[in-house]
């Protein structure tokens, strides 16, 4: 059963604070323009009397607490009009030539006492708290006038109906408004997750691929330091080299958190201060130097290329270095000693990469938590391209990327 909202909860409804100085001058201003409604009720310039003076008093009196407690306001403005209404309107015998006038100041103070609350609450709500203010002066009209006044009576409500939808367009602009600022905060958090991730595969690609290399130059040193002192000392320098790589790999990692185009943007920054500039995020153009690493820690590595070879986008080209870097690793880690067949096809459309190796059933994989697949989904995909992993007919295992990247049309003229 739905809660339903205590009295003191519709009273704090549209709650604020101090009024501000533009807002306390329109409150003054709105007491004058009261009295001089009075004063012309009758069609002629006329003083109100004291009874009236302070029945306009009283009526604008509420409207000290709209910024506070714009419920407050608007009830007192409804009691004080009432008032007005019954016992200070013009006399029958005036009021069905004198219109509106017959009435006034009423409903000024309510007027501006229903923009306010309806400019505080959901849009939804003005129009229903404008229609009950402006019905509730109306029928009190009709019930103390003859029906000669009828059509004055729908003014009123009429025009307490006006100042809602006032108040009504400026709730709707500030609910747009909060809609569109909820909204950048959202695809805000949502592109700091895409760059959590993204940064997460790069780590991921450069920690993974190096430190495989050098396990596996680890253990070719341990057994060669047994029997081949030299060889063990040139897989011990591969160790250097390898480490050095994934130390200047990472450094370009973190240079992609400071510029789009992935460079830095200070080259020489970190020559200046002793150390090497940072790379600029590795491509196919990396291809060879990447097949020379995994051979060089013992992996057969066998690369075929048709098609065309052409330069590709930026985003197409590093996820097509870090599918075959994650691939090769994933191979060698997995299925150490077999040969690592790499595919790279070239055409009108894109990039086709495909790495094969054979499933070695007497070989233990290496330890792995699947992220590298899953990595390397997510990179085929950011860029509209697909990807399929998984065992062949023929025991082996194979990795399939289509990176889409089509020709524009100058490039095929």
């Amino acid at each position: 059963m739905p809660l339903r909202p205590s009295p003191r909860a519709l009273l704090d409804l549209g709650r604020g604070g101090r009024p501000s100085r533009g807002q306390l001058a329109v409150t003054v201003l709105w007491l004058a323009g009261m009295y001089t409604t009075a004063a012309v009720r009758t069609g002629a310039l006329e003083f109100p009397g004291t009874a009236l003076t302070v029945a306009v008093a009283g009526a604008w009196a509420p409207l000290l607490l709209r910024t506070w407690r714009p419920v407050l306001a608007l009830l007192g403005a409804l009691v004080a009009e009432t008032l007005i209404l019954v016992f200070l309107a013009v006399p029958d015998s005036l009021a069905a030539t004198e219109g509106m006038g017959a009435y006034q100041p009423v409903p000024l103070a309510t007027m501006l006492a229903v923009a306010t609350l309806t400019a505080r609450v959901p849009s939804r709500w003005g129009w229903w708290i404008g229609a009950v203010a402006g019905g509730y002066l109306a029928l009190v009209g009709l019930s103390q006038r003859s029906s000669a006044t009828s059509l004055t009576d729908l003014v009123l409500f009429y025009v307490v109906l006006t100042a809602a939808a006032v108040g009504v367009w400026r709730s709707g602009r500030r609910e747009r408004a909060q809609r569109a600022a909820a909204q950048r905060a959202a695809e805000t958090q949502e592109a700091v997750l895409d760059e959590r991730l993204r940064i997460a595969r790069e780590l991921h690609d450069v920690l993974a691929h190096n430190l495989t290399l050098v396990n596996a130059q680890a253990g070719v040193a341990g057994y060669l330091l047994r029997t081949d002192a030299a060889a063990a000392e040139r897989a011990l320098a591969d160790i250097t080299a390898h480490t050095r790589r994934a130390i200047d790999d990472l450094r370009a990692t973190i240079g992609l958190l400071r510029t789009a185009d992935g460079t830095t943007s200070d080259p020489g920054a970190d020559a200046g201060a002793g150390g090497p500039a940072l790379r600029p995020v590795p491509g196919l153009a990396d291809l060879d130097e990447l097949v020379t690493r995994f051979t060089g820690a013992g992996a057969r590595v066998d690369v075929a290329r048709s098609g065309a070879p052409r330069p590709l986008s930026p985003q197409v080209d590093t996820a097509a270095y870090r599918i075959v870097q994650e691939s090769l690793t994933n191979a060698a880690k997995h299925a150490p000693g077999t040969t690592i067949d790499l595919a790279l096809t070239w055409s009108a459309g894109g990039l086709l990469v495909g790495v094969r190796n054979p499933v070695r059933a007497d070989q233990h994989p290496g330890p792995g938590t699947g992220h590298g697949l899953i990595g390397m989904r997510e990179r085929a995909l950011s860029i509209g391209g697909s990807f399929r992993a998984g065992p062949t007919t023929d025991g082996r295992f194979e990795v399939l990327a289509a990176l889409p990247d089509p020709l524009d049309d100058g490039d095929l003229t």
